[in-house]
């Protein structure tokens, strides 16, 4: 007898494959590796501590009218993808608004105030909360356009640093003064 003929499957095209949408983990590593990589190596008396970390921003960002600020101290200070956010009132827009700039367009901005105009804004006095290498500095400050002059701002800089395991690094930074908010700066926030 004969064989019966085998039936044979019926070839199909091998099925496609779905596209892959890229990872954005993989997208933001690979911007903050490039980032770190672009950042000039800070001194390290700067990053060794909150105390010292702090110290360094209201240094750096302080000085006479037309002194150079040192900019790549400032940058070094800043861990890729940080902000500096003052909140303000808009003129036509109830309410309270934020601002936000990166690192370089804060530099863009106060590099031509620096020109002309003296600034010099120091810590009166500070709250921290933490968790682990996390914290959030309340840093109450106060503004001068001279080293001696009058007080011409006050508020407080609400201010994110997070260790590494190497260093300290500023994050976030969102301020508020008293006259953008309406009220003094708050007796709690004013202690040690």
């Amino acid at each position: 007898p004969k064989a019966a003929p085998t039936a044979t499957a019926p070839k199909t095209a091998p099925a496609a494959t779905a596209p892959t949408k890229p990872d954005p983990r993989k997208a933001v590593l690979e911007r903050t590796q490039a980032g770190l990589a672009q950042l000039p190596a800070p001194k390290p008396e700067d990053v060794k501590s909150i105390d010292s970390l702090l110290k360094a921003l209201y240094d750096v960002i302080s000085g006479p009218a037309g002194a150079p600020r040192d900019w790549q101290r400032f940058r070094s200070l800043f861990y890729p993808g940080a902000t500096l956010v003052p909140l303000v009132h808009s003129p036509t827009v109830p309410g309270l608004h934020a601002r936000p700039f990166s690192a370089e367009e804060y530099i863009t901005l106060s590099a031509g105030a620096a020109s002309t105009q003296g600034f010099f804004e120091k810590e009166t006095q500070r709250q921290s909360l933490g968790y682990g290498d996390l914290v959030q500095v309340m840093s109450t400050y106060e503004a001068r356009g001279t080293l001696d002059g009058p007080v011409i701002a006050k508020g407080v800089n609400s201010i994110q640093v997070f260790n590494d395991g190497q260093r300290w690094w500023v994050m976030h930074i969102v301020w508020l003064d008293e006259r953008t908010a309406g009220i003094k700066v708050p007796t709690d926030l004013t202690r040690k």
